[in-house]
C-alpha cells in the first residue's frame, strides 16, 4: 500500500500537530479491513482446531491398534533378548547409568523392564566407581551416596542369577591426601569389596583399583573360592604414600585359582617371584610394582635376573607387559629363556633403561613376537658411548614382528637409527613418542629430520621397512614440515601417519599430500599453538569472565 509519509515510515521521525489528524483520517479503512481479516482468521483457526482435534483422535486409534501388530512385539524372546545383549558395551563393563544398556533398557517400556531384570546375562558385567569425598558437603551426604551406591550395586549382581560376573572397582583417588584436602570421612573401599565377595564364586573377571587394605581383604579368599576366575588385575593404591607394608601371601589365596590364566599387578612392592600365581597356566601377564620406597629407597627390584626367572616359569604366555628396575644384574649366567607362544610383549625399563633393555633382551628368544613396546622414563646420555648391541641383535631376530613402538629418549640418535635399519622387513606400524619435558641439560630432541630420513625411501637406496604401512610420532619439536612431506612422498604405500607437532606449523605440507589423501592415505597432522596475548579489560579482578582462562 501506497503512503503519502513513506519516506517517514521505518525512522525516528516524529509526527508533527498538523500532521496527526491526516495520519488518523489515511488508517480509518486499513483499520476496519484489518479488523475482518482478523475476524476471518479467527472462524477458520477455530475451524481448523476441530480438524485438528478429529485427526488426533483417529491418529491415536489407528496407533494403538498398529502397535498391536508391530514387529517389536511379535520378536521370539531369545531374539529379543539377543537384541538386548547387543546393545551392551564391548570394550568395558556396564555402567549405573541410565543413558546406556541395560538400565536404559527397562525405561522403555513396562514389557521391556521385565524381560530386562529376567534376563540375567544383561547384569553380568558391572562397573562400580566408589564416590569421592564432596569437600563443601558434610559428611552425611557423602555417606548417604556411599550406602546408595553399594545397594544398587548389590541389587544389580543379585539380578546375574548364576551367570558368570565381569566387575571392575575403581576406588577414589583422594587417598592419603593431607591437609587442606583432609576428609572428615575417609574413603574406603572394603564396603565395595565386601559387597563383591558373596558373589565370588561367580567371578571370572575381576578388575579392582583399591588400597593395601582393601587388597589384603582380597587375599583372604582362597582358591577353592573363585573357582570360575580367569582374570584378576590389581592396581593397589597406598592409603599412605609413606606406607611400603607388604601383602600377606598364603600360597592357598586367590592368586593360586586353577583357572586363572591373566593376571595384572599394578603398584606392588613385593618379590613378583614370590606371588603363589601358578605361573605355568598364565598366558596374559602385567607386572608394574613401582619396586622403590620413600626416599628413593629399594624394595624388591624387579631386575632383570627377576623377570627372567618369571618368565621361564610362563611357557603359556601369550602377552605380557613388565617393568624392570636397575640395577643390571652382573653375574648373569649365560643362558636364554625361550616363550615360544609370546605375541605381544610391553617392557618399561625404569633408570638407564636402554642398557637395561640390552641385558635382558640378550637372554630372551620370542620367536612370535608380533607386538613390542619398549619404554623408559630416564632420558640417555647423547653423549654415552653404550653401543646397544643386543637390543640391535634382538630387532633382527624378530622375523614375525608386525607392530613396533618405542620411546625415542631412552636411545642416542646413532642408536635409535641403527634401530631403526635393524627393523624386519615384516613391520607394518610404527610408533615413535618423544618425551614432553626435558631436564636441564638435555634441551635438544632426538627425533628429527635425520632420523625420519632412515626410514625413507629413493631409488638409490631400497627401504629397510618394505611393508610399511602406518608411521606415528608424537611429539617431535626437531622434525620440520619439509622432511615430513618427503618422507611421505617418499613412501606412495603407507595407509596412515599421525604426527603430532609440539610447535606451531611453518609450511602447509595438506596441499601437496592431496594426490597421495585421494588414494587413500590416512593423514594427522597437527601442531600446538601458543594461546594468543589477553587484553582483557578485566584481569586481575574477581569478576574477570571466564573465557579469559579459556574456559568456554
Amino acid at each position: 500500500m501506497s503512503s503519502p509519509l513513506a519516506s517517514r515510515l521505518g525512522t525516528n521521525y516524529s509526527a508533527q500537530d498538523k500532521e496527526i489528524d491526516e495520519i488518523k483520517a489515511l488508517l480509518v479503512e486499513p483499520s476496519q479491513k484489518l479488523k475482518r481479516l482478523n475476524d476471518e482468521i479467527a472462524v477458520m483457526r477455530k475451524a481448523l482446531d476441530k480438524l485438528v482435534e478429529e485427526r488426533d483422535i483417529l491418529s491415536t486409534y489407528v496407533d494403538t491398534h498398529q502397535a498391536l501388530i508391530s514387529p517389536v512385539r511379535r520378536l521370539h524372546l531369545d531374539i529379543l533378548e539377543a537384541i538386548f545383549m547387543a546393545c551392551l558395551p564391548t570394550h568395558r563393563n556396564c555402567v549405573m547409568s541410565a543413558q546406556e544398556a541395560p538400565v536404559i533398557l527397562g525405561r522403555i517400556c513396562s514389557s521391556w523392564r521385565t524381560i530386562s531384570l529376567k534376563t540375567p546375562r544383561l547384569w553380568s558385567r558391572l562397573h562400580i566407581v566408589e564416590p569421592s569425598y564432596p569437600y563443601h558437603l558434610p559428611p552425611g551426604v557423602y555417606q548417604s551416596k556411599v550406602e546408595q551406591r553399594l545397594e544398587v550395586a548389590d541389587a544389580w549382581l543379585r539380578r546375574s542369577k548364576t551367570c558368570p560376573l565381569s566387575i571392575s572397582l575403581e576406588s577414589s583417588y583422594d587417598y592419603g591426601m593431607g591437609p587442606p584436602f583432609t576428609h572428615p570421612v575417609t574413603p574406603n573401599a572394603e564396603p565395595f569389596l565386601d559387597i563383591l565377595i558373596p558373589f565370588a564364586s561367580r567371578w571370572q573377571t575381576i578388575s579392582l583399583a583399591i588400597s593395601l587394605s582393601a587388597v589384603q581383604t582380597l587375599l583372604r579368599l582362597t582358591e577353592n573360592e573363585v573357582p570360575l576366575l580367569k582374570s584378576l588385575m590389581i592396581n593397589e593404591r597406598l592409603d599412605n604414600p609413606h606406607d611400603i607394608s607388604q601383602w600377606t601371601l598364603p600360597q592357598a589365596c586367590i592368586l593360586h585359582a586353577s583357572g586363572l590364566t591373566e593376571f595384572s599387578l599394578m603398584g606392588r612392592n613385593a618379590h613378583s617371584p614370590d606371588l603363589p600365581l601358578r605361573w605355568s597356566h598364565l598366558t596374559a601377564l602385567t607386572l608394574m610394582g613401582s619396586g622403590w620406597g620413600p626416599g628413593g629407597s629399594t624394595v624388591n627390584p624387579q631386575t632383570c635376573r627377576v623377570v627372567l626367572d618369571i618368565l621361564s616359569r610362563c611357557s603359556e604366555l601369550r602377552a605380557c607387559t613388565l617393568l624392570v628396575h636397575a640395577p643390571l644384574d652382573v653375574h648373569l649366567r649365560d643362558f636364554v629363556v625361550e616363550c615360544p607362544f609370546l605375541h605381544t610383549f610391553d617392557l618399561f625399563c625404569d633408570d638407564i633403561p636402554l642398557q637395561v633393555a640390552d641385558r635382558l633382551l640378550s637372554h630372551l628368544s620370542l620367536p612370535e613376537l608380533r607386538d613390542f613396546k619398549l619404554r623408559g622414563v630416564k632420558l640417555e646420555d647423547p653423549q654415552s658411548a653404550f653401543s646397544a648391541d643386543s637390543v640391535l641383535s634382538f630387532l633382527t631376530t624378530l622375523t614375525q614382528l608386525e607392530s613396533i613402538s618405542v620411546d625415542s629418549a631412552i636411545f642416542s640418535k646413532p642408536i635409535l637409527i641403527n634401530s631403526l635399519h635393524a627393523l624386519p622387513p615384516t613391520v607394518l606400524h610404527l610408533t615413535i613418542t618423544n618425551p614432553t619435558w626435558r631436564p636441564p641439560g638435555r634441551e635438544d630432541a632426538i627425533f628429527d629430520d635425520e632420523v625420519l630420513e632412515a626410514l625413507a625411501t629413493f631409488p638409490d637406496r631400497p627401504s629397510h621397512i618394505p611393508a610399511l604401512q602406518e608411521v606415528v610420532v608424537h611429539y617431535c619439536p626437531k622434525l620440520s614440515d619439509e622432511a615430513l612431506l618427503r618422507f611421505i612422498m617418499s613412501r606412495p604405500t603407507l595407509k596412515l601417519v599421525d604426527i603430532k607437532f609440539d610447535r606451531e606449523r611453518k609450511i602447509d605440507i595438506l596441499p601437496s599430500l592431496q594426490p597421495f589423501t585421494e588414494a587413500g592415505l590416512k593423514t594427522s597432522i597437527t601442531y600446538s599453538t601458543l594461546p594468543p596475548p589477553q587484553f582483557s579489560p578485566w584481569q586481575g579482578l574477581p569478576d574477570v569472565p571466564l573465557t579469559l582462562w579459556g574456559s568456554p
